[in-house]
Order: structure tokens, then C-alpha cells, then sequence
């Protein structure tokens, strides 16, 4: 008897331990970040998603992208006044981030609201959000307090082609969850997209 409930114990402990790894993994907080989204629970989510990190970077690489696309582009034409009209492309260019800023915030938020109404190749289109429930993580490597994760499952199609995803995530300050606060990928992303060559 004294044997059989030492295993238990045993047997216990290595389960809680366990769990408690478990419940402190980049891999959970996802799985609760998705849960939100099927839930529709915007407040949630949101805890788990740096809304206005992430969409300032991808605002910033999708501006970056489009103003090398167009710089080459006026560069490869023989019309007159290249450095003028370059120049101009390049001083509208902090408005267009703007727009692209107000755009990507919308659709983070209509994503963790769990709202099927999102941006397609060329017009709205419904993305049915139970597909969403095929993401999972599918390599995760940490180091201290951050972790990249390369989430597979993406709905098909999407506008970008995409099967994988990376995100980086840190630990939120004073808990044992994670946050997504990156995109690592966004520029490439967009430049593949868009026929640019990167350097």
C-alpha cells in the first residue's frame, strides 16, 4: 500500500509539473488566443496580441515594400524629372503609412473579434473564421522571455499564399502568458507579393 500511494504521489507530482510547463508555454497562450477568436471575445484576445506594435511594423515594412516598387519603377522609365518624381513619391509616402496604419489596425481588430469580414486579393470577401481553428503551432524555440513560433494551418487560400506563419511572442510582464509582437516574416511577406527584390 505504502508503495502504491508513493506512485501515485510521484505519478501527481510529474503531472502538475507538467502542467504547470504546459500552462506557461508560448503554445498555450495560443491555443487561448484562438479560443477567444471562436468566442468572438475581443477583450480576450487582445490580451494576447500587441495590436499596435505589430501594426505599426507591418504598416511600416508594407510602405517600405511599395516605396521600393515605385522608386524602381519611375527609375526605369525614361520620362523626364525622375529625381522629382521620386522626391514626390517619397513625401507622400508618411501618408500612405498612415493609411496603411488605420488599415491594419482594422483588420487585427476584426480578426480577434472574430468578425468573418476581411480584406481580400481585390474586394471584401467572407473568410470563414472557423478555419481558423486549423492554426497550430507547429515549431516553437524559446530563449529567456521570447519565443518564435511557426504557427501552420492558415486558411486557404489567402492573398499572400501563405502555409506558415512566424511570430515572435514575449512573456507579458508579471504572468506566465505569452503575447504575439512581431511578424518577422511581413516584409518578405510583402515583397514576394509584390514583385520586389530584396537586397
Amino acid at each position: 500500500m505504502l508503495i502504491i500511494t508513493a506512485v501515485l504521489v510521484v505519478a501527481g507530482g510529474v503531472f502538475s509539473y507538467r502542467w504547470y510547463q504546459h500552462v506557461g508555454s508560448p503554445e498555450y497562450s495560443l491555443s487561448q488566443l484562438g479560443k477567444a477568436v471562436r468566442e468572438k471575445n475581443y477583450g480576450k484576445a487582445s490580451y494576447y496580441v500587441d495590436e499596435v506594435r505589430i501594426a505599426q511594423a507591418v504598416s511600416q515594412s508594407l510602405t517600405d515594400v511599395l516605396l521600393a516598387k515605385y522608386t524602381k519603377a519611375i527609375q526605369d522609365d525614361p520620362l523626364p524629372f525622375t529625381e522629382a518624381r521620386i522626391e514626390i513619391l517619397h513625401k507622400i509616402a508618411p501618408r500612405f503609412h498612415d493609411l496603411a496604419l488605420l488599415g491594419v489596425q482594422n483588420g487585427i481588430r476584426l480578426l480577434l473579434s472574430g468578425n468573418a469580414l476581411l480584406t481580400g486579393t481585390s474586394h471584401l470577401s467572407q473568410l470563414d473564421v472557423h478555419n481558423f481553428s486549423q492554426l497550430h503551432p507547429v515549431r516553437s524555440t524559446v530563449h529567456g522571455d521570447i519565443a518564435d513560433v511557426v504557427i501552420a494551418g492558415l486558411p486557404q487560400p489567402n492573398p499572400f499564399g501563405l502555409t506558415e506563419l512566424s511570430v515572435r511572442m514575449v512573456r507579458i510582464p508579471n504572468t506566465r502568458q505569452w503575447r504575439i509582437e512581431e511578424v518577422p516574416d511581413a516584409p518578405a511577406i510583402f515583397a514576394r507579393y509584390f514583385g520586389v527584390k530584396t537586397p
